[in-house]
């Protein structure tokens, strides 16, 4: 993962952070779910909220 993806935590034991964009670029999500998905979660999210939020079509890969 390149530094620009990942957010720095201040808790030690925290998962990682993940780019909204940048995750939405290479999973090949279209603009529209990117744009829903920070207007849900903010600019940064865990995997696990990812997924959980992606709509139904897209989790069916």
């Amino acid at each position: 993962m390149s530094s620009h993806e990942v957010r720095p935590s201040p808790q030690p034991n925290a998962r990682p952070a993940l780019d909204v964009s940048e995750y939405c670029r290479r999973a090949g999500i279209g603009e529209a779910e990117e744009r829903r998905l920070i207007t849900l979660l903010g600019r940064y999210a865990s995997r696990h909220e990812l997924q959980m939020n992606l709509r139904w079509p897209l989790r069916a890969r």
